[in-house]
């Protein structure tokens, strides 16, 4: 940012303090240019009486005894000092200094100037991480920082997003998750930055190359985002309090499916019309069995066009694919119409019958519904399920200081609801950092933060991130239901029913809404969703207590020791609860569980730094001893069958010990996790002009056995300041202010994929519990038993990242600051499960050290001070990255075995997903995977356009020797490709990768006066994404019951193949539509899990992710109210946060995943939450 902007903002939160003395001093600071020096401190040396300069420039200080030294300062410009003579009147004009952003910034167990930096790092400050009308910090990140992987997994609040530095630092892609250090210890816990008030962040620091990362060793293999808590500054108190209140709205989430009744039922009308006229047998396509292709009777239909129309017309409720059989279809007798003269004649019997229409048409034999039809019912899932909710955040803090001491203080509350009922988030945070010389000779403080916080998750949604196509995930009902079914109950009229209490009947059981046509469907599962989502619970309540104490003894002039010892306590409850009238434990008369989690974290630190200056020579050094103790106790209950419904009471729940589906199984567990560590660093430069680094670091790690236990792990880097050169001077007074080339190299371990055991023999002790009606939970027979854990892998050992980075830091024309970095990762050693024979192993594969993942990209960030006057300031900052992620190397005998025709020494995968905060999820074989490959390189079946001659669609074939010895496809050649017809017969084929071709972000300030205005964007350019709930349920393929959690797309609706519209964008539809689907092979043609590239799309997005206006209130207006001697500052705001995002596919958000898709990315995830909010800030 501007240091005018930066500037002013610091004088709107600054109060001016006064002293005690004997005179009374004014004046006016300016730069070189002239201009007004806004928010310029001017402090009497040696005390705590100061002020700040206004809008203007202007300062006034009383009561100033003669002789006393005035210091002026500013960000951006060299401080002053003045000795006050005779004169009441100072001006002084602060001169810039050409290091404007490389100041002072967080360094791994220390601070450093940014000029003086050897390795790449990205610096955030407050404004922007508190800009955001979010729970979590991880937010901000997005778009913000140069080479973040940013997936924001869903959007309940209280969730962090998973966050990755620089691509993919591991084969194992649950170990690749960027470090995350708070004050100095890394964090723990789930969503740890959700559970700190961001108006606590001082900033945010991401390490990257191996120059920063490597100090952390074993952890900073994967990038190291470094938290930073606020402290005070010199001067007197000032009060600090901010309230915003607002609204969280669902964000965009409808999928362009068709969202009205007409278009559904003529949708169905034209598949009955086609399958009827053109269908084999007057059903669908069949398979000719000598050339193995299907085919349809479009060159000879089987009947003609009036009788095909007045048969879908007839048959619109009760055509099931046959022509002489009629019962209940994918409609399920949902009549959302009053059809004047139909005649309804009913088929079948009991929940299967429907009728046949006569006399009157819903849809006519046009194809269009019926002109005179009128209108029952439009309720909708998204209606009655999505709601606004109201946001409130409110935050007090005082902050002050002198040369003794400086404290901050703070409290802040906030409340965060979804736009599901009953999901929301609420923290309560305290801090208190406090820091205090007590001698010349020793320093002591202490940072203690406290939060408490509560995440309801829906209630319904059986799982914590991510549910997908979960049943009980709210989304699917708004997204999955079509418009034929109203969410309430309907009688004959359209009117609502009404139970006993007076109160609409939802419907969701058989016949709950009547229709003449015969008995309605139910919903997915029969849920009463409403009543589900109002009682159902599933709560994480977390106490989180963070402590950091330190003590510090200079000595010797250029010694400092110190000792930080940091205490951590995370309490989580876990509360389950699953009513028992309807929904998911309806059947086990409902359920109720608690989790309970304690953590404990110890850290402790001997530091020892040395810092001196010998002429044009600079040299410090660092060495440091860490100890880390990690432990935690988990106690899982839960108990089936309650007696009073909702009472949740242990006694209350008869089923004792009594599972339900994923409800955490009874039990106690004890887990310990132990590093010991040694390190150093030093670093030397020489005439502002050359600097050298290096640092060297040794962990042992609990994990490992003795023999693998140690590792070593290091780092070098080295800078030329070339404007510093005598012949640049020109330059560097002119145009090119600073220019600094820097490179490093280092290894850095990383042992997050190993689990804590898995080098060592284990043992479980269980037994079995019955699971009948009654639920007595009384363990089975004899089935208490000893068990021997998993095979003992005594080979695992540290993964090992080999960073080289190269950058170029540029300070242009005083305005642009530039940094550009090229670097290569190579994370050999890397964990990967090598096939294993079962009959010696016990297990089919075995992790070992054995891959090889090479990650090599660019970073650009670019930050600019376009206007830069007394009114005016414009600032606009750009960043942009490309990466690629390859496997480099896997040995001969690790490599899977492979289908035939795939290429040597390649294999099918599904792992990668990524799930949670940046798990693995195991799925469909979405991947092809060899050396020299992308990690995330799609493999799928290649759809390859409409058959011309039948209107099915047609897919590519991959000519194989086994084709041309059956007489095949003799015309093109092995490995070639053709067309079919039949899925069956298709190929699949490399089609794209997951990781984007550049990725960044862009944001602009801009201020006239005491207006200002500020937005944030995040961009993705190419990559792609596989989305299965797009691709099944798109062209519904799936369910025959189209009535449940099926929608259609506006882009099929009408752009069908037919022989009068050959230029369609999509093949002929049938029905049931899942006969030779487009997207996915079902029925006749294949599996389910078999997907083409057109469920395929762009993972390019663009996203506004923070909007914000606001007027700082002009110290004249104080003055006029008469406020001024008690308010400092007043600034006023508007806010909102995810305005929108435009992607290829409506509603579905890419940043849902990192790695390609699957249920990660795709209609029915939890969507992103839209924020308004208006606010106030106030300093005394």
């Amino acid at each position: 940012m501007g240091k005018r902007l930066i500037t002013t903002l610091l004088v709107l939160l600054t109060i001016g303090v006064q002293a005690f003395a004997q005179s009374a001093v004014s004046g006016k600071v300016t730069d070189e240019a002239g201009e007004p020096c806004v928010g310029a401190n001017v402090l009497i040396k040696g005390t705590t009486t100061g002020t700040m300069t206004d809008l203007d420039g202007n300062y006034s200080l009383t009561d100033v005894r003669k002789g006393a030294i005035l210091v002026f300062s500013s960000i951006g410009y060299t401080s002053q000092e003045v000795r006050l003579g005779s004169s009441s009147v100072v001006n002084v004009v602060l001169k810039s200094d050409a290091d404007f952003l490389n100041e002072v910034v967080i360094v791994g167990y220390g601070t450093a100037k940014r000029k003086d930096l050897t390795g790449s790092l990205t610096q955030i400050d407050n404004k922007l991480i508190a800009s955001q009308n979010s729970s979590s910090a991880t937010k901000a990140l997005e778009g913000a920082v140069p080479g973040i992987v940013y997936a924001s997994v869903d959007g309940q609040p209280g969730n962090d997003a998973g966050l990755r530095v620089r691509g993919l630092g591991s084969t194992n892609v649950g170990a690749s998750n960027a470090l995350v250090i708070i004050d100095g210890v890394p964090a723990q816990g789930d969503n740890p930055l959700s559970n700190m008030n961001q108006e606590d962040i001082a900033s945010i620091t991401v390490l990257k190359d191996a120059a920063s990362t490597a100090i952390y060793g074993s952890r900073g293999a994967n990038g190291v985002i470094l938290v930073t808590t606020k402290r005070g500054d010199s001067g007197r108190t000032k009060i600090s309090f901010q309230a915003r209140a607002g609204w969280n709205t669902v964000g965009s989430y409808k999928v362009g499916q068709v969202d009205n009744a007409a278009g559904i039922y003529e949708y169905l009308w034209q598949s009955i019309y086609n399958s009827y006229r053109y269908g084999v047998n007057g059903a669908g396509p069949a398979l000719n069995k000598e050339t193995g292709e299907y085919y349809t009777n479009i060159g000879n239909p089987n009947v003609s066009h009036d009788a095909a129309a007045e048969f879908a017309s007839q048959h619109l409720f009760n055509y099931i694919g046959l022509n002489d059989s009629f019962g209940r279809n994918m409609l399920g007798n949902y009549m959302a119409y009053n059809v004047p003269g139909a005649t309804y004649t009913p088929d079948g019997t009991g929940s299967s019958a429907s009728s046949t229409m006569t006399g009157a048409y819903l849809v006519g034999t046009d194809g269009k519904i019926n002109p005179n039809a009128s209108l029952l019912y439009d309720d909708t899932y998204a209606d009655a399920l999505l709601k606004t909710g109201f946001r409130q955040q409110y935050d007090l803090s005082a902050s002050g200081g002198s040369d003794k001491e400086d404290h901050y203080l703070s409290l802040g509350y906030l409340t965060d609801p979804s736009y599901v009922p009953n999901s929301r988030f609420e923290r309560i945070t305290g801090r208190a950092n406090i820091n205090v010389n007590l001698f010349k000779w020793l320093k002591v403080g202490a940072n203690v933060g406290y939060t408490r916080s509560r995440t309801n998750y829906q209630g319904t949604y059986w799982a914590a991130r991510n549910s997908g196509s979960n049943q009980g995930n709210i989304t699917r009902y708004v997204n999955g239901h079509t418009p034929i079914v109203p969410f309430y109950a309907h009688d004959a009229e359209g009117n609502y029913i009404y139970d006993k209490n007076g109160d609409r009947v939802r419907n969701y059981l058989y016949n709950s809404t009547y229709s003449p046509l015969g008995q309605t469907g139910n919903n997915y599962g029969s849920t009463d969703i409403m009543y589900a989502m109002d009682n159902d619970i599933r709560e994480d309540l977390t106490s989180t207590l963070n402590t950091r104490t330190y003590i510090e003894i200079p000595f010797l002039d250029h010694f400092t020791f110190r000792t930080d010892f940091a205490y951590d306590k995370i309490n989580r409850t876990t509360t389950v609860y699953y009513n028992g009238t309807t929904g998911r434990a309806a059947s086990i008369g409902g359920y109720f569980g608690k989790r309970m989690n304690d953590i404990e974290v110890m850290n402790l630190q001997h530091r020892l730094t040395y810092n001196q200056d010998f002429g044009k020579h600079h040299v410090d050094a660092m060495a440091l001893f860490e100890d880390s103790d990690w432990e935690q106790q988990t106690v899982n209950w839960g108990s089936a069958d309650e007696f009073i419904p909702g009472f949740l009471a242990a006694g209350n729940f008869v089923g004792r010990y009594y599972g339900a589906g994923s409800a955490p199984t009874p039990g106690y567990g004890h887990d310990i996790e132990r590093m010991r560590s040694w390190l150093g660093r030093a670093n030397y430069i020489f005439a502002d002009k050359y600097y050298v680094s290096g640092s060297v670091r040794r962990d042992g790690s609990s994990k490992f056995r003795k023999e693998n236990r140690w590792g070593t792990f290091w780092s070098v880097g080295a800078g030329w300041r070339f404007t510093e050169e005598s012949f640049m001077q020109d330059l560097r007074d002119s145009w090119l202010n600073n220019g600094k080339l820097r490179a490093s190299y280092g290894v850095i371990g990383n042992q997050n994929g190993i689990g804590r055991y898995q080098t060592y023999r284990t043992w479980g002790y269980s037994t079995t519990y019955q699971t009948t009606n009654n639920g007595t939970g009384r363990p089975t027979g004899d089935s208490y038993k000893l068990s021997m854990g998993g095979l003992v892998n005594t080979q695992l050992t540290w993964e090992e990242t080999k960073t080289f980075d190269v950058g170029l830091d540029l300070t242009l024309f005083n305005r642009i600051d530039l940094t550009f970095d090229w670097y290569n990762r190579v994370t050999g050693n890397s964990q990967f499960s090598q096939p294993v024979s079962y009959l010696a192993m016990g297990q089919t594969t075995l992790p070992r050290n054995i891959a090889e993942l090479t990650n090599r990209g660019i970073e650009l960030d670019i930050n600019a001070d376009i206007i830069r006057t007394k009114d005016i300031r414009w600032n606009v900052a750009f960043n942009i990255t490309h990466y690629t992620t390859k496997l480099t190397d896997l040995p001969d005998d690790a490599i899977p075995a492979h289908a035939e025709g795939l290429p040597d020494g390649t294999w099918e995968d599904n792992q990668g997903s990524w799930a949670s905060a940046g798990g693995s999820q195991q799925n469909a074989n979405v991947y092809l995977r060899g050396i020299g490959r992308d990690w995330f390189n799609l493999y799928m079946y290649k759809y390859a356009g409409i058959d011309q001659s039948s209107g099915l669609p047609m897919y590519f074939h991959r000519v194989t020797e086994a084709d041309h010895a059956a007489g095949k496809y003799k015309d093109t050649e092995v490995g070639g490709s053709v067309k079919t017809t039949n899925y069956a017969n298709a190929s699949k084929y490399e089609v794209g990768s997951a990781i984007p071709t550049f990725q960044g972000g862009f944001n602009t300030s801009f201020s006239y006066k005491n207006f200002y205005v500020n937005a944030q964007f995040a961009y993705q350019i190419g990559g792609k994404f596989f989305s299965r709930n797009y691709a099944e349920y798109l062209y519904n393929v799936v369910d025959a019951q189209m009535y449940r959690m099926m929608f259609v797309s506006k882009d099929v609706k009408g752009n069908t193949w037919t022989p009068d519209n050959t230029g369609a964008g999509f093949p002929m539809q049938w029905y049931p539509a899942g006969e030779n689907s487009y997207f996915s092979g079902t029925s006749a043609n294949g599996g389910n899990w078999s997907f083409t590239d057109e469920s395929l799309f762009s993972a390019s997005y663009l996203r506004l992710k923070n909007l914000t206006l606001g007027y700082n209130v002009s110290k004249s207006l104080l003055n006029k109210l008469r406020i001024d001697k008690v308010v400092s500052n007043i600034k006023v705001f508007a806010s909102s946060d995810n305005l929108f995002i435009l992607s290829a596919a409506k509603a579905i958000d890419p940043t849902m995943s990192a790695s390609g898709g699957y249920n990660d990315v795709d209609s029915y995830t939890f969507p992103n939450m839209r924020t308004y909010t208006i606010g106030i800030n106030l300093d005394f």
